[in-house]
């Protein structure tokens, strides 16, 4: 598959930004008057060529939310966090009374934030007495963030050729033969795959549909600095939605591979994060796969029931 090299100062101008816990996104849908017959298909999805594409993707790629029956509201679907967020914005405007403080762990460390309890409404299903941690909108992104406490028997499904975000029950065959089926392994909820390499070096791979950009951890990187010597390091800052900040080192690294899907080189960026610390994989090569590398198919679809993911090849790159 081709996959457009990103400009250098582009994805350093955005790393601030874009190597955060959560972000946002809206789908629309957008029905015609044309009777089917007439209306033209659609293009062939087209993989981002730059970060900006990349950026506007994800803040596309949000799912409705109801609280305490209000709404709907975007909120940021992150597979890379266990706990479920809600901005002051929206605690202000739904005037919801805030409850104690609570730990928050994000990508740089734990904070200490207050909380709100509600219920949530998702698709067709609602569930009361949901505590969520309370954080600015500024940080997350949104009005609000799901994590994987909100994802459990579900099926996720990142339709980046549609632009749009599916979240259902996990019933029924989920079957079509232009799909890359990988099995994944559980960890703390999280979907782990454990086929997959950097230039070579086995890692553990985790998906992370909050994250912009691709992250591995200090495991990683000192085999890459070995088995790379000539590669060009920069250094980027990791802003984490509790507004805590670690510095990255960045690099182009060739032969991203996920199961049986290669990518050619690919700017990754290696931090001591502390959800490698949260998923037991700080001495473990590891990588954290986010919407810079998952945008590269046309659609990636979580299944929490099954244990698997799914991933659909561009046609054209097909």
């Amino acid at each position: 598959m081709h996959c457009p090299r990103l400009d250098r100062r582009t994805l350093l101008a955005g790393a601030a930004a874009t190597l955060a816990a959560g972000r946002a996104v809206a789908a629309a849908v957008e029905v015609s008057a044309e009777p089917p017959s007439l209306i033209p298909p659609p293009p062939p999805y087209v993989p981002p060529a730059d970060l900006k594409t990349v950026v506007d993707i994800y803040r596309r790629m949000t799912a409705p939310v109801r609280v305490n029956g209000e709404g709907a509201f975007p909120f940021v679907v992150d597979t890379g966090a266990n706990q479920s967020v809600i901005s002051d914005t929206l605690v202000t405007r739904l005037g919801l009374a805030s409850g104690p403080v609570e730990a928050l762990n994000g990508v740089a460390g734990v904070q200490m934030t207050p909380t709100v309890n509600a219920s949530l409404g998702v698709g067709n299903q609602t569930e009361a007495g949901v505590t969520l941690s309370i954080l600015p909108e500024t940080a997350i992104g949104g009005l609000g963030m799901l994590g994987l406490d909100r994802l459990s028997g579900q099926r996720l499904t990142l339709d980046f050729a549609g632009a749009r975000l599916v979240i259902e029950p996990a019933r029924g065959s989920h079957r079509d033969v232009r799909d890359v089926v990988m099995r994944a392994h559980r960890r703390n909820g999280q979907l782990t795959l454990v086929d997959a390499d950097l230039a070579g070096t086995p890692v553990v791979a985790f998906l992370d549909s909050g994250a912009q950009s691709t992250i591995g951890n200090l495991a990683l990187r000192d085999i890459a600095v070995v088995s790379h010597p000539a590669v060009l390091w920069d250094q980027a800052p990791v802003v984490s939605a509790t507004g805590q900040v670690i510095m990255a080192q960045m690099a182009d690294f060739p032969g991203l591979r996920l199961g049986g899907l290669h990518l050619p080189s690919w700017p990754v960026a290696f931090a001591d994060l502390h959800t490698f610390q949260l998923w037991s994989l700080e001495d473990k090569p590891a990588l954290m796969v986010g919407v810079d590398v998952l945008s590269r198919f046309d659609y990636v679809s979580l299944d929490f029931l099954r244990d698997e993911v799914r991933f659909r090849m561009p046609q054209a790159a097909a």
